[in-house]
């Protein structure tokens, strides 16, 4: 095709035709830019195809991240209602008479009471995008925003969740091992299926039932201390107000995932 176009072009300035080899010159340049153009177009229609396909692959990978997200914060809010009851239902022993509390059930409260909850999430996907500069793939800027935004935005609740674990590990633990026998709390926790399955524990299948390894010990002075009702009054401030800190993090995680599931509908 170029020896074609060079012959052309030798013929007409062998016949001294000057003026229409520069029209046909300027064609000539016109079809080259055209040609280039249509490369270029092909070659961006190319990417954006591959992009668009990384961007799927990418979408489904998040999916699955917040979903699994926005299942242990859940898992989180309830176990921390369950604490928030528990503490209640613990101020509550402190007026009634000794003779008509259920021991076992005073230390399946003590043992809730204790829990630690913290909102451990799977962001290897999300970091990985930071980190890579792929970020960009996505290409809803609402979505691209709040994942990139997402572990700043859990600062907050880190640190109320430090706060109850200090309280819990560093005072009232030691409090509770000062007076009460805490050994048989935690057996009643081996009984539990459902509050094991909560925060993760495996299944213990030695004994039929594990609280009778343990003698039941006086629990009327642990119920009388007065520094008992300040930790649970306490223990319910820090933890009501990590559940508010852990009900935006779940509005945030679900807004995520309606972003995600529009995109990948589209």
């Amino acid at each position: 095709m170029i020896k074609f176009f060079r012959k052309i072009r030798q013929k007409m300035l062998a016949e001294n035709k000057f003026g229409k080899y520069l029209t046909y010159a300027i064609g000539e340049i016109v079809l080259v830019v055209i040609g280039i153009l249509i490369a270029l177009q092909i070659n961006n229609w190319n990417q954006e195809r591959l992009n668009k396909k990384q961007e799927h692959q990418i979408l489904s990978q998040l999916l699955k991240e917040y979903t699994s997200n926005l299942k242990q914060i859940n898992q989180k809010i309830e176990i921390r209602k369950e604490m928030l009851n528990s503490c209640f239902r613990l101020l509550q022993y402190q007026n009634e008479k000794p003779e008509s509390i259920d021991q076992d059930s005073l230390d399946a409260f003590l043992f809730r009471i204790t829990i630690r909850p913290t909102f451990d999430p799977e962001l290897s996907v999300s970091n990985e995008l930071i980190n890579s500069g792929k970020l960009y793939l996505i290409e809803n800027t609402d979505l691209r925003n709040n994942v990139s935004s997402y572990s700043s935005f859990l600062s907050e609740l880190n640190e109320e969740e430090l706060a109850i674990f200090d309280l819990t590990e560093k005072q009232l633990i030691p409090f509770l091992r000062e007076n009460y026998q805490i050994g048989r709390m935690m057996m009643v926790l081996l009984d539990d299926k459902e509050l094991r399955a909560k925060i993760t524990m495996g299944e213990v299948n030695n004994y039929d039932t594990m609280k009778n390894l343990v003698q039941k010990s006086d629990y009327k002075n642990l119920l009388s201390h007065p520094d008992f009702e300040d930790y649970l009054l306490q223990l319910i401030s820090y933890t009501a107000y990590t559940n508010d800190q852990s009900t935006g993090v779940k509005e945030k995680t679900t807004t995520i995932i309606d972003l995600i599931r529009t995109e990948l509908k589209k």
